[in-house]
């Protein structure tokens, strides 16, 4: 496949079949991929597992030239090529990882304008040979991936990505798309400001997963593994996503999981490559069910049957936390997000946190430790601080899947029992109220 397609009446439905076996778009996904083949900018905040990469990927099929994606991590973009190639997409990644004699032949292909897609990492991108490079060679559009790494506010503020301003230059006529999955709305404003974006269309789905169930408790080194364990039992069989916070915890945990008959397999940024991707693609084909890793994990994981994701310690923001916690239940069914936290994870927080030497960088750092205390600590729906907390308007409410608003399952309810820990007010007044339909939120605004 080397040129466009024709975007008929019916074609992008034919390519969604064709490529992605999939018949019906999710919501706003259509809507998007027409605005860039509008060749108009377009700013997308979707949540995890909403489908963002269909948004920059399907364009590609209908606008001649090659589409430039920019992506921050190498385990991403190997993921997604491997995948479009499979689909009889041509694409590829050009990185620190591809050897030399690969990246010459991937640059012939560029120049002959035989990808539809390429990938690079901001850094790549910047380099004096790669500029030149995509100079020379006809871009269809820029899709900056994970794009609130632009923006000094954000949770994952890359340096890198605030030159990408630059790409206007290179071809003034080529639409620029940004994505991310968790922006709050100083970060959006921001990331079109960056970007020097041309009247976006903007895209901002709801931050509400209506099917994750929000489940937290602060726990005890020696309470943490039963509540692990009957997290495990109650999703037997099932794809299961649990987090540390170092290689050591996760290392700990897989052992300890196994000695107790659970079947876990470790992943962390320190296992040889073979090693790392051989735990990738046993969890992926269900064999064993239970993954423990480090944040090293996830991102561009497209398993859609996970039931369950556990995190043992506080992530340092909540942005990072609904950001790993969206990776249950993206098939829409019912799936449990445990935060099962300690109160030294407050103090290994703050204690990095004052050794961050730029102080406005460290007030935003504090900022997000606020916030992440807050979740794990107050009494106020879950679903509804993590809305508000992303400028959505959420309205209080009954939501019936979290630990606040209840019901609670009786395995968190026993093991909080049996920890000696006692229900808020909030959630026992709860169980015994009449359900209400979750309301339906406001759209944020951008």
């Amino acid at each position: 496949m080397t040129g466009s397609m024709s975007a008929g009446p019916d074609a992008l439905l034919e390519a969604l079949e064709r490529h992605w076996g999939s018949r019906q778009f999710r919501p706003k996904q259509r809507e998007i991929i027409e605005a860039v083949l509008a060749g108009r900018d377009v700013a997308v905040v979707m949540p995890t597992g909403g489908g963002k990469s269909l948004c920059y990927q399907m364009p590609a099929l209908f606008r001649p030239g090659t589409a430039v994606v920019v992506s921050p991590l190498i385990a991403l973009m190997k993921d997604q090529v491997e995948q479009l190639n499979k689909r009889g997409i041509p694409a590829a990644a050009l990185n620190s990882h591809t050897p030399y004699p690969e990246q010459q032949r991937l640059r012939r292909e560029i120049r002959q304008g035989r990808l539809r897609l390429l990938y690079l990492a901001p850094e790549r991108l910047l380099r004096e040979q790669t500029v030149e490079l995509i100079r020379q060679t006809p871009v269809s559009y820029f899709a900056i991936d994970e794009a609130h790494c632009i923006s000094e506010w954000g949770h994952e503020f890359r340096p890198d990505y605030r030159r990408l301003a630059e790409l206007r230059a290179w071809h003034p006529q080529a639409p620029l798309l940004a994505l991310t999955a968790s922006a709050t709305r100083r970060v959006r404003h921001d990331i079109l400001e960056q970007l020097q974006m041309r009247d976006p269309a903007k895209f901002i789905r709801s931050f509400e997963r209506a099917n994750l169930r929000y489940l937290v408790r602060q726990t005890a080194e020696d309470t943490q593994p039963d509540l692990l364990e009957a997290a495990l039992g109650a999703h037997p069989g099932s794809s299961v996503i649990v987090y540390g916070a170092t290689v050591a915890l996760v290392e700990e945990t897989a052992a300890a999981l196994n000695r107790r008959g659970i079947a876990a397999v470790a992943y962390h940024a320190r296992l040889p490559n073979t090693e790392r991707r051989s735990a990738q693609e046993r969890w992926m084909a269900g064999s064993p069910s239970v993954l423990v890793g480090t944040i090293a994990f996830g991102m561009g994981i497209d398993k859609p049957d996970v039931r369950a994701v556990i995190h043992l310690s506080l992530p340092k923001s909540l942005e990072q936390y609904y950001q790993e916690a969206g990776r249950a239940g993206r098939d829409g069914l019912p799936s449990d997000c445990l935060l099962a936290w300690q109160p030294r994870d407050l103090g290994i927080l703050a204690y990095f946190l004052k050794k961050i030497s730029d102080p406005l960088e460290q007030r935003r750092a504090w900022r997000r430790y606020d916030d992440i205390r807050r979740y794990a600590d107050g009494f106020t729906c879950r679903h509804v601080v993590i809305c508000r907390h992303f400028g959505e308007l959420a309205h209080s409410r009954l939501c019936g899947m979290c630990d606040i608003c209840g019901p609670i399952p009786d395995w968190f309810e026993r093991t909080g029992r049996n920890a000696g820990v006692t229900l808020s007010s909030a959630a026992a007044r709860s169980r015994g109220a009449a359900r209400r339909p979750p309301r339906r939120n406001n759209p944020p605004s951008a």
